[in-house]
């Protein structure tokens, strides 16, 4: 793939994302660039909710290949199709019930098979404080301990930050990853990079599965929904959104329920910048829309997400069914776009 040319010879790198992106609100915080910076140099402020500088920029571009929030890597990875590039769209669920699974857990099921098979050396997913309801990345190297991160999180999406270490490590040969549609764009951009130093984070990613993801909020929303259900966030067990609200089960078994635009102030402001709801650049897409109860949308997409997905059934890890409403999972992308689209066009 030819490289974008950034040409400007004043402006490193860092200036260049600062200037484009972290300044003008645009940052999804999927720590990308972070994750690929050779030199150390950035590292994430919270409370600006974007990375900052803190020491010199060696210049070597790898930042500006990975984040999904430049104009020009946009170009590359927006299109009008919502469903993307695919194999195969099928209902699957995983043969071992859990009450955390979410949709019918087929992302655990298959990453189960993928370090079963010792295909990969380690899953990297969103864990979860069950005190806070905060979400962290978490290492994976037994499927026993996936159960621990089954479930959605809607506060937190900086998966690709830990994926620095794991590059360094040289046990570490191969991953299957699992992020929202920011964090997928960041490595399929990187996929297809010739940068030498992003090219060691994407070989290090062997199966890259997304997530539908329509937005994502900041973590202060959890404060909001103790508020409105009454209830301190260690008595929730786990959370869905969709159909206009936040469904939330307590660990009592109990079903409350949060309208979202309770929720829209808390909206990570990058999110407004991005159209894919389906993780369009991923090996295998997961979703809860357009699936039969129970069950989870999947859509394979590339030879290697096939391979994985085949490996999964055959080792009756899941269980699939036809009749995936892929009108539905159309409808609330083309509802994301029209919504993010009238968010970041001027007046």
């Amino acid at each position: 793939m030819q490289e974008i040319e950034f040409l400007n010879p004043v402006i490193l790198p860092a200036q260049m994302l600062e200037e484009r992106v972290w300044h003008n609100g645009l940052c999804s915080g999927c720590r990308a660039c972070i994750a690929v910076c050779l030199a150390d140099s950035l590292v994430y402020d919270h409370e600006a909710n974007h990375p900052l500088q803190v020491n010199p920029c060696v210049d070597c571009k790898a930042c500006l290949v990975a984040c999904p929030r430049l104009s020009e890597n946009i170009e590359r990875t927006s299109s009008s199709d919502i469903i993307g590039p695919y194999l195969k769209i099928i209902n699957a669920r995983s043969k071992k019930s859990s009450s955390r699974q979410q949709n019918g857990g087929a992302a655990s099921a298959l990453l189960a098979a993928a370090l079963d098979e010792e295909l990969v050396d380690c899953a990297l997913v969103m864990g979860l404080d069950r005190w806070s309801q905060e979400p962290h990345p978490r290492v994976i190297r037994d499927s026993s301990d996936l159960e621990k991160t089954a479930g959605s999180k809607y506060t937190k999406n900086d998966i690709l930050e830990s994926v620095k270490e794991l590059i360094r490590d040289p046990q570490v040969k191969n991953i299957a990853l699992v992020g929202t549609p920011c964090s997928v764009q960041a490595v399929g951009l990187l996929r297809q990079s010739d940068n030498e130093y992003a090219a060691k984070l994407a070989s290090k990613v062997r199966f890259l599965m997304g997530l539908f993801c329509f937005e994502a909020f900041d973590q202060q929303a959890i404060t909001k929904m103790e508020r409105a259900i009454g209830q301190p966030s260690w008595r929730i067990d786990k959370m869905s959104a969709g159909e206009g609200k936040m469904t939330v089960v307590l660990r009592n078994g109990s079903v409350q329920t949060i309208p979202l635009p309770l929720l829209a102030e808390f909206i990570k402001p990058g999110c407004v910048a991005c159209t894919d709801f389906t993780a369009k650049l991923s090996d295998i897409s997961l979703g809860g829309i357009g699936s039969a109860p129970g069950m989870t949308s999947t859509i394979v997409r590339t030879p290697e997400g096939m391979g994985l997905f085949k490996i999964a059934e055959e080792m009756g890890y899941i269980e699939t069914w036809d009749g995936v409403e892929v009108e539905e999972i159309e409808k609330v992308g083309k509802i994301k776009v029209r919504k993010h689209k009238a968010s970041t066009t001027p007046p």
